[in-house]
């Protein structure tokens, strides 16, 4: 089993923030109903949290000057929110939810009065917010909202008497008050764990906000495409996780353990670890339902579930019209392969055992498959196919044009022609799809695609039937990258190279953490082809006919003539 205490991959030292997010509309209001966010009041060791002291409002103080101090006063986040509840009337202040919704703005917000007396608005450009959830949502550019406000005199000073549930911070705010978070759910055999990225605020108690996430479910476009070991009616019977001594206690109600076996007890448990260890303040968990629960003898059916897994080191390329590995600076045949000089391949792609194969012809018209001792046949045709991707239980995916609309195949493994499956994706019907990547868990689908003139990066799960077979590509989540792009590939569990590849001009090579801001690498001249392996430290780029090796952020020659280098996947 694979080492739940490990640090995920990523970029997350940095400091700046450009996180993956939702497709979301142009403008939309604060909600001022829906599902809560608890927010534990008790001081829980689990983080010393952020610490500010914004001022309270000050006698004489105008309508519009208590506006501005209760949303600056959102970024003092101790004592549950105290001062900015001070700018509200006693009757809100006990009902208002801080963390139901937190606002990201760009620029400083503006207040208005209305005709009707009391009835204020503030008006601010949106950047993006974090719901209840910790799920983010990210607004497109010159975003803005309009929040209604009522306020009354009390005792000669003015209050806020009515508001959305909420707080509002600056872009400059977001890396003090914000930190993000892993949670993780299996994919559907339990074979690898699958990341979701969520956004808590940095505050005493996170790791209960972490545990009730957990236990609510995945994001949208994850469900479906993973599980939990958790029932869905799964709830904490105390609404706090203290952690003593590195030891998060998780204390869970009783009534979900009834009907459970001792597999799926280990199961949770397992998922509350790495989902929690992630906290430099956790290294066990203890998981209780009033009292310690017995997991029994490891279940031999406990699957050995891996994180991030690694690709090795070898990659297919293209050398002299055949097939052939990568290895380091070493090329070398594939023996047992079939010659497949007379069509022309380009695009390959290799299963993780390195035993099957596949590539388009020249036109990117035809998908063929082949490996060591297997013939060459064709599998599926199409108009502008797809680089192929190979899922971890060796399904063999592509894209394509077919009768002008966006189409998704997945090819079973061993299958031939005839046996492709058409992924159910309306949403992708009016959209030209350029890349698509299947990740290493085999949850997720990297996507690229073209829309009027514009580019974007997605990334959808997978939805499967019980035997593994693929179904559908859920509503995606977009990453952000700074410029147009036409290719992407999987770096890590949470992060993807991207470029938009030119043979004549200087191409910008950017990576997409999921929780972090683009991370750009020295521009390179000529790039027609990327690769990435395990980290950031394996990313590859072709030029002409020879091979580059991303070394920090500067390119490096390896002295290799190949094209097309593509690692497991």
């Amino acid at each position: 089993m694979t080492d739940l205490n490990r640090p995920r991959r990523g970029l997350l030292l940095l400091l700046l923030f450009l996180p993956f997010v939702l497709l979301v509309a142009g403008c939309s209001s604060i909600p001022s109903a829906g599902p809560v966010g608890t927010i534990s009041a008790s001081a829980e060791p689990d983080s010393v949290g952020f610490v500010n002291n914004p001022s309270g409002p000050q006698p004489g103080a105008t309508a519009t000057e208590v506006l501005s101090g209760f949303v600056l006063a959102g970024t003092g986040v101790t004592d549950n929110y105290s001062v900015a509840r001070a700018f509200l009337t006693d009757e809100l202040a006990t009902t208002w939810q801080p963390e139901e919704r937190v606002i990201i703005y760009r620029a400083d917000p503006k207040y208005s009065q209305t005709a009707a007396e009391g009835q204020f608005l503030i008006q601010i450009e949106v950047a993006g917010s974090v719901d209840a959830r910790g799920i983010r949502n990210n607004a497109a550019a010159a975003t803005t909202e309009s929040i209604p406000v009522e306020m009354v005199q009390v005792d000669g000073q003015w209050r806020i008497n009515s508001i959305p549930s909420g707080i509002m911070i600056s872009t400059g705010d977001v890396a003090n008050l914000l930190n993000s978070h892993n949670l993780y759910f299996y994919s559907s055999g339990f074979s690898y764990w699958v990341p979701d990225v969520r956004w808590f605020v940095n505050r005493q108690g996170i790791a209960t906000n972490i545990v009730q996430a957990m236990l609510d479910g995945p994001a949208p476009y994850l469900q479906g495409a993973v599980t939990s070991a958790f029932p869905e009616n799964a709830t904490l019977a105390v609404e706090s996780v203290p952690i003593d001594s590195g030891t998060a206690t998780v204390d869970l109600n009783a009534d979900i353990l009834l009907e459970t076996s001792n597999l799926q007890r280990q199961q949770m448990e397992q998922q509350l670890r790495i989902s929690l260890t992630g906290l430099n303040s956790v290294n066990t968990v203890d998981m209780r339902a009033g009292q310690p629960i017995d997991l029994g003898e490891p279940d031999p059916e406990l699957a050995p579930t891996v994180q991030d897994p690694n690709v090795g080191s070898t990659q297919v390329v293209i050398s002299d019209n055949e097939l052939a590995f990568l290895d380091g600076l070493q090329l070398s045949a594939i023996e047992g392969a079939p010659s497949v000089a007379d069509l022309e391949p380009q695009d390959p792609a290799m299963s993780v055992n390195r035993e099957n194969l596949a590539f388009l012809n020249r036109e990117a018209s035809q998908l063929f498959a082949t490996g060591v001792d297997q013939t060459v046949r064709p599998l599926v045709t199409g108009t502008d196919l797809t680089a192929p991707s190979f899922g971890p239980g060796n399904w063999l995916w592509v894209a394509g044009s077919v009768d002008g609309e966006s189409v998704v195949r997945a090819v079973p493994p061993g299958g031939g022609s005839g046996t492709a499956v058409r992924i159910a994706a309306p949403w992708l019907s009016d959209r030209v799809i350029q890349e698509l990547r299947i990740s290493r868990d085999g949850a997720r689908a990297l996507i690229v695609v073209e829309q009027s003139g514009s580019s974007q990066v997605l990334v959808s799960g997978i939805t499967t039937s019980g035997e593994g077979t693929p179904l559908s590509l859920s509503e995606p989540i977009v990453l952000s990258p700074s410029n147009p792009v036409n290719t992407a590939k999987w770096v890590s569990e949470d992060s993807v190279v991207v470029a938009q590849t030119s043979a004549d001009r200087s191409v910008s090579v950017e990576i997409l953490d999921f929780a972090s801001a683009p991370v750009q690498v020295s521009p390179l001249e000529g790039i027609v082809h990327i690769s990435a392996g395990s980290g950031a430290g394996d990313i590859y780029a072709q030029t002409g006919d020879q091979i580059q090796l991303l070394l920090g952020r500067a390119w490096a020659e390896q002295g290799v003539t190949a094209r097309d280098p593509a690692f497991p996947g």
